[in-house]
């Protein structure tokens, strides 16, 4: 494809980062708002207080609000892109905390205690510097290997990894690879070379502004590991020969672990960068990954370092209902 027809995907417009605001007369500086930003977008003004950066990215995953041990933090504008390939549908989308739950008769109800894991769960980033029980680890294991899967094909396997000294060789590895795509993207000439990589894979979720600027842009910059520190890293691999394919299976049966870790104590959080360990021959030699074997993701796991979980506003898109009796569909916005 010429490269005019892609450009939209590699040089979008109208891209709006998320804007968050720290209540001065409730910060009381601690600083975990810029810890917990996967992109470092904070800094401090001249008398310590933590704003957003003039140049920054965010893609409102409002890491830095959840931390906020005083509620000092508070959303002013969502991530949303205007027009172009990119542009989200409304936009912005409007940021919704969850409905109050109701009975099966309308009632007022409280979330059940699966309900309430699903909505407070969120990815952690910062981990002791703690080893995680073997034990546990099976039990999380255990979670994954007994997911349901399309065709009962349980196309999963799992490589799991605490030596230290492999994991930090898996992180300058796949480092690599991204630092060097990033470069690529960033430079005007350099980014047509992209060009023979997406008619390979025409994929245009990998280019998304909030991947290659944010998720992709953060490792290169050195602002995070790639593997985030954890002391536990498990690889999910999948069998290309999947019913279905591998990556839905190796979604739910991935949840499921994640649920798990949580009620144990622990957290985990997805690495989905992990997946350049396909494009290094000698690194999936040495873990033993072999045809028609894929990774398709990876969980790091660990004891959270501070708080980071809880429930924030999540984008709400109409919904649309055909009901009984209806004459035609009712889109509840």
């Amino acid at each position: 494809m010429p490269w005019e027809d892609l450009r939209p995907i590699f040089r979008p417009e109208t891209v709006h980062m998320g804007v968050m605001r720290v209540d001065q007369e409730k910060c009381t500086k601690c600083g975990l708002c810029f810890e917990n930003c996967l992109f470092r977008a904070w800094e401090t003004d001249e008398d310590g207080f933590f704003r957003q950066k003039e140049e920054y990215e965010c893609f409102s995953c409002y890491n830095c609000m959840v931390a906020c041990p005083v509620d000092a933090i508070s959303i002013v504008g969502v991530y949303h892109v205007d027009k172009g390939f990119y542009a989200t549908d409304p936009h912005p989308l409007p940021a919704r905390m969850p409905l109050e739950p109701q009975d099966a008769e309308g009632n007022p109800d409280e979330w059940n205690a699966i309900e309430r894991a699903v909505l407070e769960r969120r990815s952690v980033r910062n981990f002791k510097d703690k080893p995680v029980p073997e034990t546990l680890i099976r039990r999380v294991l255990e979670a994954g290997r007994f997911a349901p899967s399309a065709g009962n094909c349980q196309p999963w396997k799992f490589i799991v990894v605490t030596d230290k000294a492999l994991i930090e060789e898996m992180n300058q590895a796949i480092y690599n690879v991204l630092n060097a795509l990033y470069i690529t993207y960033k430079h005007d000439e350099l980014v047509k070379n992209l060009v023979a990589l997406y008619e390979a894979n025409p994929d245009p979720g990998e280019f998304d502004p909030r991947v290659i600027l944010g998720g992709i842009g953060g490792i290169a910059k050195k602002h995070t590991e790639v593997l985030l520190g954890a002391p536990v890293v498990i690889l999910l691999t999948g069998d290309e020969r999947a019913v279905a394919g591998p990556d839905i299976n190796i979604g739910i049966c991935g949840q499921n672990m994640n649920l798990v870790a949580n009620s144990l104590g622990i957290r985990a959080c997805w690495v989905g960068f992990s997946v350049a360990i396909n494009m290094l021959p000698a690194l999936k030699e040495k873990l033993g990954i072999k045809e028609p074997w894929k990774v398709v993701s990876a969980l790091v796991l660990g004891y959270p370092k501070f708080k980071q979980d809880g429930v924030v506003a999540r984008e709400f898109r109409p919904i649309t209902w055909f009901r009984e009796d209806s004459e035609g569909p009712d889109i509840e916005e």
